[in-house]
């Protein structure tokens, strides 16, 4: 089977999200590809992401040109200002045409890990990974232009894409129920993955500590400062243990500063809450020893089509505190994961004061979770995909 994947659109700019999923499950493709073709499709401005699939048996990079791309880019851009999906599709067509016509001619299938695709009229199958509909249902955590292209083109993939991936069982009946052209066996459930052995390998965590002047114990929050993270509950559940207990619990905040950043850090100098630690980005090496260092990680989301932090402080051995939704439910299944009201800041604060102070039930949930957490390896979840791309080629056009 020769499959053609779809990478234009990662920015290597960005930190963790699609980005972490999409070179996971290249991995996983890698070490389960059993004869099968990769074909990966990147420019001359994000190749560095795909550098050590140049060289893996089965893979091949395809390096477009990055001006042409990002002319044809802009035009599409140009075109969601008709406010109608009939002339994007029409504009996408055919400025991707040369694009489409390769991927078609080198593929059996043709695979998007970025949410929606780029092209609507490929004549081979697609399968898409949509991770998630969040401007359904907080469309005030985006700009209006935002809003826009996401109902222009997640609408569009719905109706053109030929199967979809979804991370949790929440996610695909999100997809059912808001796209009505989507019919439930078109979604398989694929659960997110995790390295574990680069999360559990042993690092310095002492050099860490001295290199970010960071106490010797801590929480974890690391996530691009969004709105929809949900940074606020902790910050403010951490300010009033303090008010009300006299007792501080240090928190360090790492991910790039997006929507969310000023409301985040103005509350921290606000309130004086020098127990917080933003670091922005972080080197891998440096968060996997984050991880590692960390009494909990914190994940307080409102929204998530699964969660990779979660997984990630599994295998690292670190327990988990995170929002009670859907996914993280799901992850609850298999995992040991102490879960809150995301909307109750009360319900938080009782539930940080009561595990900061029970180291004990910290090692026992590490000690569960690392034994269970194999269960989410990249090389399984690719494995599915490939039993997913096998139905695809069966299905009837």
């Amino acid at each position: 089977m020769r499959i053609a994947v779809n990478c234009l659109r990662l920015d290597p700019s960005f930190v963790g999200g699609v980005n972490t999923y999409t070179r996971g499950l290249l991995e996983g493709f890698a070490n389960t590809a059993n004869g099968h073709q990769f074909r990966l499709y990147a420019s001359d401005w994000n190749q560095s992401l795909f550098e050590s699939f140049r060289h893996r048996k089965n893979f091949e990079v395809v390096v477009l040109d990055e001006r042409t791309q990002s002319l044809r880019k802009g035009i599409c851009r140009a075109a969601l200002l008709s406010f109608s999906q009939k002339v994007y599709e029409s504009t996408s067509n055919l400025v991707f045409r040369g694009l489409r016509e390769l991927m078609d001619r080198d593929a059996d299938i043709v695979y998007t890990p970025s949410t929606f695709l780029q092209c609507f009229n490929s004549q081979k199958p697609t399968v898409l990974s949509m991770h998630d509909i969040q401007q359904v249902h907080y469309p005030e955590f985006f700009s209006w232009p935002r809003r826009l292209s996401r109902r222009i083109t997640y609408g569009l993939s719905a109706r053109r894409a030929s199967f979809f991936q979804a991370s949790s069982e929440f996610t695909k009946q999100d997809l059912l129920r808001h796209f009505r052209c989507i019919s439930a066996d078109q979604i398989a459930v694929i659960p997110e993955g995790v390295r574990v052995e680069e999360f559990a390998a042993p690092v310095d965590t002492t050099a860490l500590r001295s290199r970010y002047a960071i106490p010797d114990r801590f929480l974890l929050f690391p996530a691009q400062l969004w709105l929809h993270k949900n940074h606020m509950i902790l910050l403010r559940a951490l300010k009033q243990i303090e008010t009300r207990r006299g007792l501080r619990i240090p928190l360090v905040l790492t991910g790039g500063k997006y929507s969310g950043a000023s409301k985040v850090l103005g509350y921290i100098d606000d309130q004086s809450m020098n127990y917080v630690y933003y670091l922005d980005r972080v080197p891998f090496a440096d968060l996997v020893g984050l991880y590692q260092k960390a009494a909990f990680l914190v994940m307080p989301s409102l929204h998530e089509s699964n969660s990779l932090p979660v997984l990630e402080a599994a295998a690292a051995g670190t327990p988990v505190i995170a929002s009670k939704i859907p996914p993280n439910e799901e992850l609850a299944r298999v995992l040991h994961l102490n879960l809150f009201d995301p909307l109750n800041q009360e319900e938080l604060e009782v539930l940080l004061v009561r595990l900061w102070e029970d180291e004990s039930t910290a090692i026992g949930q590490a000690k569960y979770n690392r034994k269970h957490i194999t269960r989410y390896s990249w090389d399984s979840s690719a494995a599915q995909y490939l039993q997913l791309f096998e139905r695809v080629l069966k299905a009837k056009p």
